[in-house]
């Protein structure tokens, strides 16, 4: 997931938590939530998790990029924007 990458590339030593916000304007949000629990399950720096804290909310724990052992907590929250009705 380029998303995940992204912003442990951001984080420093000494960072230990993150999120990641997601709008999703489209339909099927199911899928949207399925695929981010797919991506982050395959993802090389993960160490643990999922923890489920809602529907549209997890938890995990990853390792940071340049040393393995440092845990980052890592939040992923989902959100769903409906279409405007006309």
């Amino acid at each position: 997931m380029e998303t995940v990458d992204q912003l442990l590339s951001y984080l420093s030593w000494r960072d230990s938590k993150s999120a990641i916000l997601i709008f999703n304007k489209n339909k099927h949000f199911s899928k949207v939530l399925e695929t981010i629990k797919t991506a982050l399950e395959k993802h090389p720096h993960k160490k643990r998790g999922p923890k489920i804290e809602s529907d549209t909310r997890v938890r995990y724990v990853m390792g940071h990029p340049n040393d393995h052992a440092r845990e980052i907590f890592m939040t992923v929250m989902a959100f769903d924007i409906p279409s405007p009705t006309q």
